[in-house]
């Protein structure tokens, strides 16, 4: 019996922890502003952005050390197995005794050397070189500023397009139901007798009919959810709920506080600007190359021979001198000159790139500014369409208990009613989307209040009134 007790616990260990490994993962509940979050603590973009940065930091430091003092330590060994001085003089000794302490004919030789240098001046070129390497590290910040912006806007997107994916579910599921309820109420009337077949079948086809848009909508539901879920770097197999939804109870939605935005704060543009400065201090940096540079050294060292290979047992000898260095470069074959005319030529593009981002962001902001007035009037013209639609609905239903209408105008009203709901949610999605558009493209946050979207015109002529 205790032999069997040693496999009885081995066994429950290994149930428990093929228990613990298929154990279902938490459900993650997620608001929009949290996906954003989540997407620039733990995405992959902005991870590589901060690494872009350390690196940055590094290359300062190393455009820095040119400036300091340079000293450097080294511990040397010679282990000298043959020498051209054994055996000269004879059996007494003679040269080979008078070089036994000596590099020339020392078995053993250990050399502990000190060395200091110091750049006295480089023609500016130090100088030059760490403001390259400050401007270097600016743009880096930057450009992690700006990947950072674009995260959030693609989160966003990606975060709506999922929520509009979950409402267009439950609007192609609430108009399967419809059709299935409407199916009972004619099969009640045919069983009455105040139906004919038509009517009847024509109840089922309409029916059947609306079963694939709900595999169609699920289907982009998931596509949708996928791709949040790579920006925000959650595994597959996670549930994932979005509790931010497309249409707030209260149907009201966020507008603009003043027409008056101010101009665009772009990291791409002042990441632009650094990089012109960069190219700039790597010019004068090239032209340093003609001036000469002036430096000072120092050397201590102490050397000994021990007869053994340990450095024990040895008098050391001490060294210690200091040099005063004037580099001049007198002719180079045209490298120098070649240096600064590439060094030039990556300014004269750093500029023109300059140039060209500063054109992009305002054509973006103009963009996105028209796209918000349209997306907004779209939106405000749908929730119009939906009312119109629903009420047509109604009166169709009514009027088909009454004999008054036909199965196929009933059927006609709820397609309408139900594409109308469509337009809506997917006119809310592309204007909240054409909002983050807007920020992105100002590169900062714009004031906003919450208004109903019955009180915004449809249409307007830009000064908020119809025409």
């Amino acid at each position: 019996m205790r032999s069997l007790l040693p496999i009885l616990f081995a066994a429950l260990v290994a149930l428990a922890r093929g228990a613990a490994a298929q154990a279902p993962l938490d459900t993650l509940r997620l608001t929009l502003d949290q996906a954003v979050q989540r997407a620039l603590d733990q995405g992959v973009d902005m991870r590589v952005a901060h690494a872009n940065v350390m690196q940055a930091n590094g290359q300062v430091r190393e455009a820095m050390s040119s400036a300091l003092p340079q000293i450097t330590g080294t511990v040397t060994y010679t282990r000298q197995f043959a020498s051209i001085y054994q055996g000269l003089g004879g059996s007494g000794g003679g040269f080979d005794t008078l070089f036994r302490n000596t590099p020339f004919g020392a078995a053993n030789a250990w050399n502990f050397q000190l060395q200091a240098t110091q750049l006295i001046w480089s023609g500016g070129k130090v100088g030059a070189a760490y403001g390259a390497a400050k401007a270097y590290r600016e743009v880096a910040n930057l450009q992690a500023s700006e990947t950072a912006a674009d995260i959030t806007f693609q989160v966003k997107q990606a975060y709506w397009n999922a929520a509009l994916g979950a409402r267009l579910i439950g609007i192609a599921v609430d108009n399967l139901e419809q059709a299935r309820q409407h199916l009972h109420e004619v099969q009640l009337y045919r069983e009455a007798g105040t139906r004919a077949e038509y009517d009847l079948l024509r109840a089922q086809v309409d029916a059947a009919n609306q079963e694939p848009p709900v595999v169609a909508a699920q289907n982009g539901y998931d596509i949708a959810l996928l791709e949040l879920r790579r920006l925000i770097d959650v595994p597959a197999d996670q549930p994932l709920v979005l509790t931010t939804k497309v249409v707030s109870p209260e149907a009201t939605i966020p507008v603009l506080a003043s027409d008056s935005l101010g101009g665009p704060v772009r990291a791409g543009v002042a990441a632009a600007d650094a990089a012109v400065v960069e190219q700039e201090h790597l010019v004068s940096v090239a032209r340093a190359d003609r001036w000469p540079t002036l430096s000072v050294s120092t050397i201590y060292n102490e050397q000994g021979f021990p007869t053994q290979a340990l450095p024990w047992d040895a008098n050391y000898l001490q060294g210690w001198n200091a040099e005063v260095k004037l580099s001049i470069p007198i002719f180079l074959g045209l490298r120098t000159s070649g240096t600064i005319q590439q060094a030039k030529a990556s300014l004269m593009r750093a500029q023109a790139e300059r140039d060209r981002v500063r054109r992009q962001v305002d054509i973006e902001v103009a963009q996105a500014r028209a796209e918000v007035a349209r997306a907004q009037a779209l939106l405000a013209a749908r929730r119009v369409t939906v009312r119109q639609a629903q009420r047509a609905q109604y009166l169709v239903g009514v009027r088909y208990t009454n004999g008054m209408s036909t199965q196929l105008d009933v059927s006609d009203a709820r397609v309408a009613a139900a594409q109308a709901e469509v337009n809506e949610v997917q006119a809310f999605r592309d204007y909240v989307v054409a909002l983050a558009q807007l920020e992105r493209a100002l590169g900062r946050p714009v004031p906003m209040v919450e208004r109903p979207i019955e009180d915004i015109s449809p249409v307007t002529n830009g000064k908020g009134t119809q025409p």
